[in-house]
């Protein structure tokens, strides 16, 4: 799997997300005295309107001496509210060391949450990654933007448990069957930025680390049958892309 070019691509569609959420329409206010200002309205308060007329011209009229011809849509809101249910999407690079040489996997995950006006969100989601097996994690993912605006820092912990898929098969086990899966412990914190759109919708990255433990059980075929196992921990840096619809 070429991680370059996935990354590629979740870097355009961010970067598509990010200029359509920048789209303004352009608004006609008239004044009390019958004068006409056509401009992009970027905030609406509750006694004023700021508003720039010709780039980078901007200015600032009471509301109390002007009437809008037409409802004012299309503002750009300095707030984002982020409360509600949202679903994400995220791809992450995940990479550190075996026992011979470095190392690199990438992790798909999916989760549904639901964010408190306070900024802290609760959800639970799953995933598909690569180690030395195919595991997929089933994990609660706890998450705080402690800012209201566009763009936000934010952090997360994600903790649950994986389960494994398939036999590792690294040409150590030839006196025996190859060790099965049977999954174990994730953990994962981080911390990024997320930048959203007027409609909510947004985009983010992040840097965390990510745990995996993994217990392989593996059964002799000498003289005498009998069961072991083989636990492997993976410690590994992850620099995650998502997206959030809301």
């Amino acid at each position: 799997m070429n991680s370059e070019r996935i990354i590629t691509v979740i870097l355009i569609i961010a970067l598509s997300i990010s200029l359509s959420a920048q789209n303004s329409k352009k608004q006609t206010v008239v004044l009390k005295g019958g004068s006409h200002l056509t401009g992009t309205i970027l905030f609406a308060g509750p006694d004023s309107l700021k508003m720039r007329i010709t780039s980078p011209q901007v200015i600032t009229l009471n509301k109390s001496d002007i009437t809008l011809s037409s409802p004012v849509q299309g503002i750009e809101k300095p707030f984002i509210d982020r409360h509600g249910y949202s679903i994400r999407l995220s791809a992450s690079s995940l990479t550190g060391r075996n026992d011979e040489e470095k190392t690199g996997s990438m992790s798909f995950h999916f989760s549904n949450a639901y964010t408190f006006k306070n900024g802290l969100s609760i959800g639970f989601g799953t995933g598909y990654e690569e180690f030395d097996v195919t595991v997929m994690p089933v994990y609660a993912d706890l998450r705080y933007h402690p800012l209201k605006t566009r763009m936000s820092p934010f952090a997360w912990i994600k903790s649950g448990w994986s389960f494994g898929f398939g036999k590792l098969d690294d040409g150590r086990y030839y006196y025996y069957n190859f060790p099965e899966s049977k999954g174990g412990l994730m953990f994962n914190t981080g911390a990024g930025m997320e930048l959203a759109s007027w409609r909510r919708n947004a985009v983010n990255i992040g840097v965390g680390y990510r745990y995996q433990k993994i217990t392989y059980k593996y059964e002799h075929d000498r003289s005498e049958r009998y069961m072991n196992e083989l636990i492997t921990c993976y410690n590994r840096l992850e620099v995650q892309f998502g997206f959030v619809f809301r």
